[in-house]
């Protein structure tokens, strides 16, 4: 029996099937997947994908569109390779199927029927996947931290090409570390020190959760202090804005967090995280770099969602993917995942293959090198 495919543009748009078969996915209730239509993020479209056979729905998924642009890169001091790159995309015009959420990364954005058997899962996700490719008729495709099950099906695909080194830096919490004090005595002295001198330069900043008023109030200072964090990022896919914070908070109610870090009444940072299933997700941060230095802004809030994940009790912290070496300098180490991209014209592969270059240029390996923690932990 051949599958059935309907697609939905909108959150508002999704049929009442959808929503019965969400319930027993909490990531796809209307008012959490669909944040990023009502924040009215630019550049993006959602799709929203129904498959059915024999008139039975075993398969709902969330897609992104992505309409790249200029904005996206930032190639810093490479200007001719960042002008024609820049010339490309004006004339290509790419845009980029998500298979997932580029905004987030605590759910895989698709769920399969109780009635689907396991060993047909791979196959309904690759059929549903062509469906979204042809429909689109996208110049690339994102295949955003897929399971292991279902990255073996893809792996047997040669269109696609694995992201190297697609990591994500986490910290397993020891049920020992009741307070940042635990978590300091397991530190290396050479480590320790660091950290001490970090913390003393955060002497006169005051931290304090955010509630939705909060977030109204300091909405753009938020946006701001986020943008200047994009600013320093090579690859920035999707940008956000003021409402979608908003909107987050809005839809996660007390499991997301937003603190706001302040200097004489100043908003100098915040950081933001999704709480789920006993991990602390650490999502968008912002800073003024104009006190970073200073304050070493970075590295204490890297510090306060650690404490955050202790005094919530948390079983892992996850970090992300950028700034690796700060975040092993702090004790994380690499989860790997599973992500895969396959790129349908030809210019566009070229550029992407040198920015992807120059990403990995500037990460560095020196992050392997740290390990931040006394042998007795490792034990």
């Amino acid at each position: 029996m051949a599958f059935s495919f309907t697609v939905y543009n909108h959150i508002q748009q999704l049929p009442d099937t959808w929503h019965r078969m969400a319930d027993n996915n909490q990531s796809f209730s209307s008012n959490k997947i669909g944040v990023q239509d009502l924040a009215n993020i630019e550049n993006l479209t959602s799709y929203y994908l129904m498959v059915s056979e024999n008139d039975k729905i075993i398969f709902i998924a969330y897609y992104q569109l992505l309409f790249v642009k200029p904005i996206h890169f930032n190639l810093g001091t490479k200007k001719v390779q960042q002008f024609f790159l820049d010339l490309a995309l004006k004339i290509v015009k790419p845009t980029l199927l998500v298979a997932g959420n580029l905004f987030r990364h605590d759910e895989n954005f698709f769920h399969f029927s109780h009635e689907v058997s396991p060993e047909k899962k791979a196959g309904i996700y690759q059929e549903a996947l062509n469906y979204m490719i042809a429909h689109t008729n996208a110049s690339g495709i994102f295949l955003k931290d897929i399971p292991a099950e279902i990255a073996t099906g893809i792996q047997t695909d040669s269109s696609y090409i694995a992201m190297q080194d697609d990591i994500s830096m986490e910290l397993k919490i020891p049920e020992h570390w009741k307070s940042l004090g635990d978590y300091e005595k397991d530190l290396k002295h050479k480590y320790l020190q660091r950290s001490k001198k970090m913390r003393k330069a955060f002497t006169g900043v005051r931290i304090r959760e955010l509630n939705e008023q909060d977030l109204h109030q300091y909405a753009t200072d938020i946006y701001k202090l986020y943008v200047q964090v994009t600013q320093k990022q090579i690859v920035r896919m999707g940008m956000l804005n003021e409402a979608f914070f908003l909107k987050l908070k809005d839809a996660f109610k007390n499991h997301y967090r937003v603190c706001g870090f302040f200097l004489d009444d100043k908003l100098i940072a915040f950081s933001s995280a999704i709480l789920h299933d006993s991990i602390y997700d650490m999502n968008y941060i912002g800073i003024d770099y104009a006190y970073n230095q200073s304050h070493h802004l970075y590295f204490n809030i890297l510090f306060h969602c650690l404490e955050s994940a202790i005094e919530t009790n948390a079983s892992t912290l996850i970090l992300g993917r950028t700034a690796l070496e700060a975040k092993a300098i702090m004790g994380c180490t690499p989860d790997y995942r599973f992500s895969f991209y396959k790129l349908r014209n030809a210019i566009v592969n070229w550029f992407f293959q040198r920015v992807s270059a120059y990403f990995s240029e500037s990460q560095g390996d020196k992050w392997k090198e740290r390990h931040p923690f006394k042998s007795s932990f490792y034990l």
